[in-house]
């Protein structure tokens, strides 16, 4: 199978212009705001992936003035009880011992919350 030149024009057309111009600025700005700048804040803020990193909490612990005393008094299941709480001391009937109960409140020098370290059963 053979072409055939149907219409040709010899045109010859040149352009030419210096390295320096606005638009090859603007392309080197727009590289370096891409592709340098983020390499650059990485590079500044310790690297890409996390070295050491630590969270401490401390929780904020109250005593509410309730508690639940159970004692064993033999080894068949004999036991007396106590608590803050009428509606077991009413379940307890035979086995109900009312204690003198006082707390003694410390806080210590590393710690702002104070907490009851001492409690006393009479």
């Amino acid at each position: 199978m053979a072409f055939y030149e149907v219409y040709s024009h010899p045109a010859l057309i040149r352009y030419k212009t210096s390295f320096c111009t606005r638009a090859t600025l603007f392309v080197v700005v727009v590289f370096c705001l891409t592709y340098i700048s983020p390499l650059l804040v990485a590079y500044r803020s310790q690297g890409f992936w996390v070295k050491r990193s630590t969270y401490e909490e401390q929780p904020v612990v109250r005593f509410q003035y309730q508690m639940l005393l159970v004692g064993a008094t033999g080894l068949t299941g004999e036991y007396v009880a106590w608590s803050t709480f009428p509606n077991f001391n009413r379940l307890l009937e035979g086995n109900l011992r009312i204690p003198a109960v006082s707390w003694r409140f410390e806080a210590p020098p590393e710690n702002s919350t104070p907490s009851p370290r001492a409690a006393h059963f009479l």
